[in-house]
């Protein structure tokens, strides 16, 4: 992951109007699945914090990682003005956290972070997932794939990965499939389409999956 680009970036668009409320991802999820108790939820790229405090906001207990120290800091100064006790922000780089808190994952959150991470680094992070969540835990995740209008576009740097404003990784959704069956996740809900998250002239396709222990 791009520490130094994530850094300018969210000094400089933190607060943009399109990115400061909760995704649709967040809501599909709150609705579907988070809504009938209270959980414990793991974040892996909370960015501004906008699923993270959304989640919070609905009672369930949020720890959000994020490698980014400028994202996190602005995440933790809206925790302080919201007077938010339910969620923790900490600095850290999520593929090597050793996922150590004082609380049992009910759940684990990716939206748009696997495609920031190499393969090998998507390796090793699923069955570390899988180890920290309770049993019956979920394991969501949005992310773009190999049939994306961005793939192939920009400097081609290996393992469907290109370079434009900064690297993206584009996920096969069948061998990610393969990869998390074998581990021992079951699929809840899956679905690789477009319209799932706009943003301004950006239509991503994307795949969107929620896996449980």
């Amino acid at each position: 992951m791009d520490k130094n680009f994530w850094n300018k970036y969210y000094k400089n668009h933190g607060q943009d109007k399109g990115i400061i409320i909760q995704s649709s991802f967040s809501e599909f999820c709150e609705e579907k699945f988070f809504f009938k108790k209270k959980l414990n939820i793991v974040e892996l790229g909370s960015g501004n914090g906008r699923d993270a405090i959304f989640f919070a906001q609905q009672e369930h207990k949020v720890i959000a990682l994020d490698q980014s120290t400028t994202a996190i800091d602005f995440e933790r100064t809206k925790v302080s003005s919201n007077v938010n006790s339910n969620l923790l922000a900490i600095a850290s780089d999520f593929v090597k956290d050793d996922f150590n808190f004082d609380l049992v994952a009910d759940a684990f959150y990716s939206r748009f972070t696997l495609h920031a991470i190499s393969k090998e680094d998507e390796d090793y992070l699923l069955p570390k997932v899988y180890n920290a969540l309770d049993d019956n835990g979920l394991f969501c995740i949005e992310v773009r794939t190999t049939k994306d209008p961005l793939y192939g576009v920009g400097k081609y740097c290996g393992d469907n990965i290109y370079l434009t404003d900064h690297k993206r990784r584009f996920i096969d959704s069948d061998e990610f499939i393969k990869t998390i069956l074998k581990i021992g996740f079951k699929i809840v809900y899956f679905t690789e389409e477009d319209n799932l998250s706009i943003y301004k002239e950006d239509n991503p396709v994307l795949m969107r999956i929620i896996l449980k222990k």
